[in-house]
């Protein structure tokens, strides 16, 4: 399954839409999903789909049951990631958004750049899952590192 990951986040990466192969890769992945995935290639696998504008259902629900009770072993950048890649996908999954609040609440501070903060600040509010808790962090991390921000940064906050 890991190559298959790898495949779908190289053609994202490169902005390679291929349809066919997003949809044929959807359905292995669907069943495969659980078998040998570390948290990096459920992030990944995430991040490709929702890049590549290919929001497969089945995918992101597969993905979601996945991630959710396993969301200790993600690192921040890939809690970010999931987080990003579910809003951008539309794709609603209220355990796993409310998991990603209380784990990201405790490593907001950890090796979060401008734009993890940001983009994490937009996937939540994007997703329509307001965490308090969540944005207090956020807001307490991001107010003395402003001038971090990029423009598009600032705006998404």
């Amino acid at each position: 399954p890991q190559e298959l990951a790898s495949l779908a986040w190289s053609f994202a990466t490169a902005g390679h839409a291929a349809p066919a192969l997003f949809d044929g890769l959807a359905l292995r992945l669907s069943v495969l999903v659980g078998e040998l995935f570390t948290a990096q290639g459920l992030s990944n696998t995430a991040w490709a789909f929702a890049a590549a504008g290919r929001p497969s259902p089945a995918l992101f629900a597969r993905l979601a049951a996945e991630a959710t009770p396993r969301l200790s072993e993600f690192k921040p950048q890939e809690l970010a990631s999931l987080a990003w890649s579910f809003a951008t996908a539309g794709h609603a999954a209220p355990a796993l958004f409310d998991g990603l609040a209380l784990r990201l609440s405790v490593l907001v501070g950890e090796l979060f750049t401008a734009q993890g903060l940001s983009n994490t600040a937009w996937a939540f509010a994007a997703a329509g899952r307001p965490s308090p808790a969540l944005f207090a962090r956020l807001a307490a991390e991001a107010t003395p590192r402003l001038s971090e921000f990029k423009p598009q940064e600032l705006a998404s906050l």
